[in-house]
């Protein structure tokens, strides 16, 4: 792993950066609330367990570093109990964020401040670089994710007042394009020289469809993952499965190509648009593009909270120390809740299959 040739790094406080709109969260309501007095309100935060807000770190020291297309950013616990090493969580956007963070800032920064570190390819320099035919042509986003992913280990490894990635601990978490480029990319990761990874959690995989339908552009087999690897894969019912000939695609294109996997390592799971109150929560495509950045459109909500964050974090407990299983993986009621409205009703909860298709 060579030395980058760019490198700025920053402390950041309050965790807002510039960078581009959520897909599927509700736009924050510009109300003193949130919403009309007395209206039902979504549910908060939980104060502890998997995606709660018993955070040991207060924040997140950010570097970036690499040039265009194989740029990375990585992050790091702050202002809490010291690190030597922690958990290696490797988080990969979509297509068309290429300035920042900003659409997956809130996974970002409660993965880092539960005590682990993120390496985040910044894979895309341009709307239309690296890979510009999308499927027709994958490979060079593959690589420069690839490349990104070394960049960013061998910054935090070239220097030992920096927390160090414990690459036996090493989880990936992708959305949409990222799904794809997340799953083709470790279906190689021993040939790319890639960390193992123990815990796979995909927020409806897409191509884009420039291609065709059904996602031509994963490889065609994923047999590369290992059947070790717990593996949880989002789709939402209003999001690629409700275009019009796409029911096949997303996870449902992805999810019969891991049957080396045991059934009860890995989930395809649907969540649903909910208004029961306000603001609603939306279930379109992607969940996971929650910001704390109020001048952003992707407001963080309950299907952070209860969906995201919860089973990302149970996920990657489960896969070190088979702690929290019951809230990651398997038709349980734990994985199945997504909290509750001020009212007490119940958010719709998840459906969760071991086999594809998945229908809303």
């Amino acid at each position: 792993m060579g030395a980058t040739a760019r490198l700025t790094v920053t402390l950041v406080v309050s965790g807002a950066l510039v960078g581009t709109t959520a897909l599927a969260h509700a736009a924050p309501d510009s109300g003193s609330a949130g919403g009309p007095v007395n209206a039902v309100a979504p549910p908060q935060q939980p104060t502890s367990g998997p995606g709660g807000s018993d955070y040991a770190y207060t924040d997140m020291r950010v570097s970036s570093g690499g040039e265009g297309d194989n740029a990375w950013f990585a992050f790091e616990p702050v202002g809490g109990p010291p690190l030597a090493s922690a958990p290696l969580a490797v988080i990969t956007h979509g297509f068309g964020e290429y300035s920042g963070y900003e659409k997956l800032h809130g996974l970002i920064r409660h993965t880092v401040r539960k005590g682990s570190v993120v390496i985040y390819p910044r894979w895309q320099a341009s709307p239309r670089t690296p890979c510009p035919k999308g499927p027709g042509d994958i490979e060079p986003c593959v690589q420069s994710a690839v490349e990104g992913i070394r960049g960013g280990l061998s910054f935090l490894q070239s220097d030992s007042a920096r927390v160090q990635p414990q690459l036996d601990r090493t989880s990936y978490f992708g959305l949409s394009f990222g799904g794809i480029l997340t799953s083709n990319f470790l279906n190689r990761h021993e040939a790319l020289e890639l960390p193992r990874p123990r815990a796979v959690f995909l927020d409806d995989p897409h191509d884009g469809g420039f291609a065709g339908k059904g996602e031509p552009a994963l490889d065609d087999t994923l047999a590369g993952i290992p059947a070790d690897t717990l593996f949880q894969c989002h789709i939402g019912d209003e999001g690629i499965v409700a275009l019009e000939g796409n029911q096949d695609s997303s996870c449902n294109a992805l999810f019969p190509k891991l049957g080396h996997i045991p059934p009860a390592n890995k989930n395809i799971v649907l969540t649903y648009t909910d208004k029961h109150g306000t603001p609603p929560l939306l279930s379109a495509h992607g969940v996971s593009n929650g910001s704390p950045n109020p001048d952003t459109r992707g407001s963080i909500d309950a299907y952070d909270y209860f969906f995201i964050w919860k089973v990302w974090d149970a996920l990657r407990s489960a896969a070190d120390s088979g702690a929290d299983r019951e809230y990651a993986l398997g038709d349980t009621p734990e994985h199945r809740y997504m909290g509750t409205w001020s009212d007490g009703t119940p958010v719709t909860p998840l459906k969760i299959q071991d086999h594809a298709p998945i229908r809303p």
